[in-house]
């Protein structure tokens, strides 16, 4: 348990400059990042069933979780206005790219990939979205106990996997997974 506490962290100075960008939330730029959140959003959606194609039986019902979670999330995503044929912003095409990259390593590594770039959006996500605004419904997912429970699962059962990982090749990605979220959230700088 301590090394992975020790791997995740990794980067926190990265983590607060996250939570400390002075973000302007208006309705206007924040459905622009929401409309530009439904591609990587897909992509999440392909990298989750790649993972529960190889996942050992234990880690299904949480992964299958998961993935219903992020099938609910695309829906919301066109109910409120994305496009799937919309161009797709830089910053989104490279989180996309890391995401294919990420694709092909083993297991153990996508799944402590998937669980960190959810608990860092989630880090992210409380430290700048609070009381009533157009993310309201989207807060309330993300915060309802459902998906807590699913989160915690994949903390489990990533924890169960760092042992054997290649500690430099983890921080390597927990960095630029970290990197990417600080780019997506400067999209509403």
């Amino acid at each position: 348990m301590g090394r992975f506490r020790d791997l995740f962290g990794c980067c926190p100075d990265a983590l607060e400059e996250i939570k400390s960008l002075p973000l302007r939330w208006d309705e206007e730029r924040f459905g622009f990042w929401l409309r530009q959140d439904f591609p990587f959003v897909e992509a999440l959606y392909r990298f989750q069933v790649g993972l529960l194609r190889e996942a050992p039986h234990p880690h299904r019902a949480p992964l299958v979780q998961a993935l219903m979670a992020t099938v609910e999330e695309l829906d919301w995503l066109l109910s409120q206005g994305a496009d799937p044929k919309e161009p797709v912003h830089p910053v989104r095409q490279e989180y996309i790219a890391l995401l294919q990259e990420m694709e092909g390593f083993s297991y153990p590594y996508r799944l402590v990939f998937f669980y960190f770039l959810n608990r860092l959006f989630l880090e992210a996500w409380n430290a700048h979205v609070e009381g009533d605004g157009p993310w309201r419904e989207l807060a309330e997912h993300w915060s309802a106990p459902e998906f807590q429970a699913v989160l915690f699962d994949l903390e489990v059962m990533a924890q169960g996997q760092v042992e054997g990982l290649d500690p430099g090749v983890v921080e390597h990605y927990l960095a630029r997974i970290l990197e990417m979220e600080k780019k997506t959230w400067s999209l509403l700088l």
